[in-house]
């Protein structure tokens, strides 16, 4: 009889649980009904088999590569499906999600968390999060709506930067610490299983670095060129290539991310790596693409207003500067008349 209750118990909690991640998941990719990493989250948003690559990672993603630029001069359908520290379990996890809608040709993925340490509460967490929506959403049962209790999601909400994030404010290179060159077993685990997915999908996967001087060495580079090289991937580390990046000015926070000057530098390198080394399709005139024109028309709105802005804050501190050293000339002309 105890067991029986034991089993009765459980099953009630498995039930109630998957009707609560059903209620508490959020059925639009908005982010005012919830959804983490609303960014990454608009791939969803994305027309069926219409994004040719898409790169994962951490936040030098989404600092360092624009989609938009790149379909400007190419024509590629580029989405940064990245996150702030993303794990890899997070990674295979939003790229098992990203193949019931797209058919990326290409995944590009930043080895950076190949470094991060994880235990296996770290990993239960991760697993949990993604796996199990009610505990990950539990927060939302104030803004609960009828909505909620439908199957039907609206993931209409789309993103034209296609994931990228700007960033204008400028932070000269400070000291880091070397890095340490140690690739962790629990990431490679599910690097395995990322290869396996990859390949299971018939997508080219390409492995890369992109500029970070915090967290990248001549040690690492060769470490992770050896690895891939051995397992017969490309390797791409952006720290080794004529980007042109001066990090006294084209990072936002002492040279860990790069700021939009720098992300410019480096989306136009990528996107003649691309058209150097791989086979994607120029969309420019394709009616299918209608999406992105209309990005790119937003996009450039989006930047003009925040140089204008960025300018307009420089030239009033410029004046406010030039303000006060004629003031100080002034006042040490008043003292020394006064002598």
């Amino acid at each position: 009889m105890k067991y029986i209750k034991i089993i009765i118990f459980n099953g009630i909690l498995i039930v109630a649980l998957l009707i609560g991640s059903v209620v508490f998941t959020p059925k639009t990719n908005k982010k005012a009904f919830g959804v983490d990493y609303v960014t990454s989250n608009k791939i969803f948003s994305e027309a069926k088999n219409t994004v040719d690559a898409v790169a994962l990672g951490d936040s030098l993603v989404y600092s360092s590569l624009s989609p938009m630029l790149i379909y400007e001069k190419h024509g590629y359908t580029i989405y940064d499906a990245s996150t702030p520290a993303q794990s890899i379990y997070q990674s295979y996890s939003l790229l098992k999600r990203i193949y019931k809608t797209q058919k990326p040709q290409y995944v590009f993925f930043e080895a950076e968390s190949l470094y991060r340490r994880y235990s296996f509460s770290d990993d239960m967490q991760n697993r949990i999060g993604v796996n199990i929506p009610i505990l990950r959403y539990h927060n939302r049962w104030k803004n609960l709506t009828l909505q909620d209790f439908s199957t039907q999601y609206q993931l209409s909400n789309r993103d034209y930067l296609k994931g990228f994030r700007y960033y204008d404010k400028v932070v000269p290179l400070m000291k880091h610490k070397k890095p340490k060159a140690k690739l962790q077993p629990y990431a490679l685990s599910y690097l395995n299983k990322i290869m396996a997915l990859t390949k299971e999908h018939n997508t080219k996967l390409v492995f890369m670095s992109l500029p970070c001087a915090k967290t990248w060495s001549l040690e690492r580079h060769n470490q992770l060129e050896k690895f891939f090289k051995e397992k017969g991937y490309d390797f791409v580390d952006f720290n080794t290539l004529p980007l042109g990046i001066d990090w006294n000015t084209d990072s936002r926070d002492g040279g860990d991310h790069l700021n939009y000057n720098g992300a410019k530098k480096a989306s136009k390198y990528f996107g003649q790596y691309l058209e150097d080394n791989y086979h994607l399709k120029d969309h420019r005139r394709d009616p299918q693409y209608a999406n992105y024109e209309l990005s790119l028309v937003l996009y450039k709105q989006r930047i003009e207003q925040k140089e204008m802005k960025t300018n307009a804050a420089s030239n009033l501190e410029k004046k406010t500067k030039d303000n006060d050293d004629q003031n100080q000339q002034n006042q040490d002309l008043i003292s020394n008349e006064g002598q």
